[in-house]
C-alpha cells in the first residue's frame, strides 16, 4: 500500500502494460499543489519548496532513492537522469548482498507528480543521454533477462533487448548505444558501438582494460563527439568514438602511471609512480593528449586532483603540481605555492604536504586548506578572495555553487566569495530534521533540482 500525506490525492488510474520480467507498471497521478512556500528562517533571496517527493512514499517499505547511472542491483548513491521535464530515479529496498526491490520512478520537475513506477529489477547501470526519448540500462548476463532495458519517461513502459553478450557498461552518444562485453579480470574485452537491437551493428573491436568485479566500472565508459574513454582498475584507455580504433592505452604498473582521470579538451590527468622504488608517494604528474603524447609535465609530487573539475573552455588553463599550463600549447604560464600546503603532522597523522585544488569552476579554482577557501583566477593567477566556505560542494549553477553543511543549504558566488542565500533543510522538512541533499541534479531559471537518499525536491523563486 502506498502512503501519502492527507492532503494528497491518489489515484490508481491503470495497469497499463505487462513487462517481459513479469510486472506491470503503476501508471498513478497525483492532485499537487504547486505552491511556492517560503522556507522559515531563510534569506531574503532565497527560493521556496515547490514540491518534495519521499522515498518512504514510493510504496516500498524502506526505500532508498538511488542513481539510474549506477544501476538497481546496489545503491551506491542517490541520483536522478532528467528527460526533457520528467526526473527518472530509482526507489531501492537495501541489504547487505545488495537490492532486495528496485523500481523506476518518473517524477513530473514541473508540479512533483509521480507518474508512474515500474519495476526495475538487476540492472547494471543506465546511460547519461537517451536514445530515441528513452532511457537506456542493461542487466548483466546473470540478470533476469540479460541485454538491454529502456523505459519510456512518459509513460514508464519497459521494454527488453536479449542479447548473449556480457555486457558491463553502457552510454548512449552520437545516436548511438556503445557498451563493452568481456572478462575484465581476464582483460580479453571488446567495444561495441549499436543499436539496441544489435550492439554490434556498427562495429565490435577489441578494448585495453582489466579489472576485479569489485571495481566501479558502471560508468567507466564515456563517450563524446569524436573521442571515447574506459577508465577502470589501472587501466586507461581512449578510441575515435566514429570507428573504435584504439587512440592511447595505458596501465598503471606497466607505464608506471596512476590516478588518471578526464578533464576539458580531452586531456587525460596522471601521476607519476616510481616503479623501481619502494616509495608510494608521486614523482609528480603530467597532461597527455588523447593520443598519449606528454603536454605538459610537473616534477611536484602534489597531484591535483579537483572533484568537480568544469572549466568553460579550453582556454582555461590546466594547473599541475604548483603550476598553470596552457591547455593547448603546453606553455607554463603562472605558478603559486598555495596550490599546496604542507601540514605538520599530528598525534596520529605524519607530516605531508596536499593538494588544494578541490574545484573548477567556469574561470575560478577553489582552493581549500587548513586557513580556509581561496579562489583563483585560473586565467592569471590573480587571487580573488578569501573565506570560510563551510560544507560539501553539491553542485553548481552558473557561478553559484551549492554547498551543504548539515541542514544548512547555501548558494555562494565563487567569482566573489559572497553568500546568495542560505535555508535549513530542517526547516523544510521539520518531521526529518537532520536530512541533508547530497547533490544538485539541475538547475535552471533560478530553480534548484536537489536530492538526497531520502527525499527528491524542488527550490524555485518566490512569487
Amino acid at each position: 500500500m502506498m502512503r501519502w500525506n492527507q492532503n494528497t490525492t491518489l489515484v490508481v488510474a491503470a495497469i497499463v502494460a505487462t513487462l517481459s520480467v513479469g510486472a506491470s507498471i503503476a501508471v498513478v497521478t497525483q492532485d499537487r499543489s504547486t505552491t511556492i512556500k517560503k522556507i522559515t528562517d531563510s534569506s531574503d533571496d532565497a527560493p521556496g519548496l515547490a514540491w518534495s517527493v519521499d522515498a518512504a512514499d514510493i510504496g516500498l517499505e524502506g526505500a532508498t532513492f538511488a542513481s539510474p547511472r549506477t544501476g538497481s542491483m546496489y545503491a551506491w548513491q542517490a541520483g536522478s537522469i532528467l528527460i526533457d521535464h520528467t526526473a527518472l530515479t530509482l526507489a531501492v529496498v537495501s541489504s547487505e548482498s545488495g537490492n532486495d526491490e528496485a523500481v523506476m520512478v518518473g517524477i513530473d520537475t514541473a508540479n512533483g507528480s509521480v507518474l508512474w513506477k515500474t519495476p526495475a529489477p538487476d540492472l547494471a547501470a543506465c546511460a547519461d543521454e537517451p536514445l530515441g526519448g528513452r532511457l537506456v540500462c542493461h542487466q548483466p548476463i546473470w540478470g533476469a533477462t540479460p541485454g538491454y532495458v529502456t523505459f519510456d519517461p512518459i509513460t514508464g513502459e519497459s521494454r527488453n533487448y536479449p542479447t548473449d553478450l556480457d555486457l558491463f557498461a553502457v552510454t548512449v552518444a552520437n545516436d548511438r548505444v556503445y557498451t563493452t562485453s568481456g572478462d575484465l579480470e581476464a582483460g580479453d574485452i571488446l567495444l561495441h558501438r549499436g543499436t539496441l537491437e544489435n550492439p554490434s551493428a556498427d562495429w565490435t573491436v577489441p578494448l585495453h582494460a582489466s579489472a576485479g568485479w569489485e571495481d566501479d566500472y558502471a560508468t567507466a565508459l564515456k563517450v563524446g563527439d569524436d573521442i571515447g574513454t574506459f577508465d577502470v582498475g589501472g587501466g586507461f584507455s581512449t578510441f575515435d568514438a566514429s570507428t573504435g580504433r584504439q587512440l592511447w592505452k595505458t596501465d598503471s604498473l606497466e607505464d608506471c602511471l596512476g590516478a588518471v582521470g578526464r578533464t576539458a579538451g580531452d586531456l587525460a590527468i596522471a601521476s607519476l609512480r616510481d616503479c623501481e622504488g619502494t616509495s608510494t608517494e608521486s614523482k609528480g604528474s603530467a597532461a597527455f593528449r588523447s593520443d598519449g603524447t606528454v603536454l605538459a609535465r610537473s616534477d611536484s609530487p602534489v597531484v591535483q586532483q579537483p572533484s568537480l573539475d568544469e572549466p568553460t573552455d579550453t582556454a582555461i588553463p590546466i594547473v599541475l603540481g604548483e603550476t598553470a599550463f596552457d591547455r593547448n600549447t603546453g606553455e607554463e604560464l603562472w605558478r603559486d605555492d598555495a596550490l599546496s600546503y604542507d601540514f605538520p603532522g599530528d598525534e596520529l597523522n605524519e607530516p605531508r604536504t596536499y593538494a588544494t585544488l578541490t574545484h573548477v569552476i567556469g574561470h575560478v579554482g577553489l582552493l581549500q586548506a587548513s586557513n580556509g577557501t581561496t579562489a583563483i583566477d585560473l586565467r592569471d593567477g590573480e587571487h580573488l578572495w578569501q573565506a570560510e566556505l563551510n560544507g560539501s560542494i553539491i553542485g553548481r549553477d552558473n557561478d553559484l555553487v551549492l554547498t551543504s553543511a548539515g541542514t544548512d543549504l547555501s548558494a555562494v558566488d565563487v567569482t566573489t566569495g559572497g553568500t546568495e542565500w542560505t535555508a535549513s533543510t530542517s526547516m523544510m522538512f521539520p518531521d526529518d530534521e537532520s536530512m541533508s541533499f547530497e547533490l544538485l541534479v539541475d538547475a535552471t531559471e533560478g530553480g534548484y533540482l536537489v536530492q538526497s537518499g531520502s527525499k527528491l525536491a524542488m527550490l524555485q523563486p518566490l512569487p
